[in-house]
């Protein structure tokens, strides 16, 4: 989930290149339906989303997701809120700037202790 159209969709393309089966979401409204839907196995969110708090929208997430899926949060916001992201369920917190490669090894790790599946669904 990410508010800003380039960077879902960069996210998107780059993650798809990766082999990676991935739904997009413009509001945390729509990833949350989008997630109560359809198991994934990871959740990349920001914090800074135009209706909901990313907090708000990882706890959602987390109660009504079919399966739980591991979260991944890239922000720009520094504390307290990566503090509230972790409370709310948040399994990583990456601050922006980030370089893909690094993000790449978190998403991976998070499929490595969640699933065995090589194609990985991810909410963007």
């Amino acid at each position: 989930m990410e508010d800003a159209d380039d960077i879902r969709d960069a996210f998107g393309v780059l993650l798809r290149a990766e082999g990676a089966d991935v739904a997009t979401a413009a509001t945390g409204r729509e990833a949350v339906e989008l997630a109560g839907r359809k198991a994934f196995d990871v959740l990349l969110t920001d914090l800074g989303l135009p209706d909901i708090p990313g907090d708000i929208l990882i706890r959602e997430v987390l109660a009504t997701a079919p399966v739980r899926p591991h979260v991944v949060v890239v922000t720009g916001y520094g504390e307290p809120y990566a503090s509230r992201a972790r409370e709310a369920g948040a399994d990583v917190v990456l601050t922006k700037p980030i370089e893909w490669t690094l993000l790449l090894q978190q998403l991976r790790k998070s499929l490595q202790s969640g699933s065995a599946d090589d194609a990985a669904s991810v909410a963007a």
